[in-house]
């Protein structure tokens, strides 16, 4: 009996793949047997689900069969999909401020940083390194909801 999944679904992709790829190829591009791939499009089968880097790599033996990429296709369609449902920035000016004020931070935090008179004098602490991760990692998802603002 064939079982029903959704459209949009790594489940979905998985069923029809399967029987486009040869079996010895996935076994060498991913140490897992074509079975075990099976199992994993089972939507009621919790026991068995896909990992990322399989999926990259059975991307990559379609995308060499010329048959394209479903899994990264999908997880754009998902995303895209969020996005729009984020995208509530009505006012770009406050989110421009709100960067503005991000970049601020960073700039102090790195000028702290490599000052001389620092902890370690010019030479990066691994805390003063996670500090400015953490600021451009702050200015970065100001920049994606100023991309959402603007799109």
């Amino acid at each position: 009996m064939t079982k029903k999944r959704e459209i949009l679904s790594i489940e979905f992709i998985l069923s029809q793949i399967i029987n486009k790829l040869d079996p010895e190829e996935v076994k060498n591009a991913t140490s897992k047997s074509i079975s075990h791939f099976r199992k994993c499009s089972d939507p009621d089968d919790k026991n068995h689900t896909l990992f990322l880097k399989d999926a990259i790599q059975l991307d990559i033996l379609l995308q060499n069969k010329k048959l394209g990429t479903p899994f990264l296709d999908l997880i754009e369609i998902i995303l895209n999909s969020e996005l729009k449902k984020n995208n509530n920035y009505s006012d770009i000016k406050s989110v421009l401020i709100n960067l503005g004020g991000r970049m601020g931070n960073l700039m102090d935090i790195t000028l702290d940083a490599i000052n001389p008179t620092s902890t370690q004098g010019v030479k990066i602490t691994l805390d003063e390194k996670k500090q400015v991760f953490k600021a451009i990692a702050e200015i970065e998802e100001k920049i994606s909801n100023l991309k959402l603002s603007i799109k």
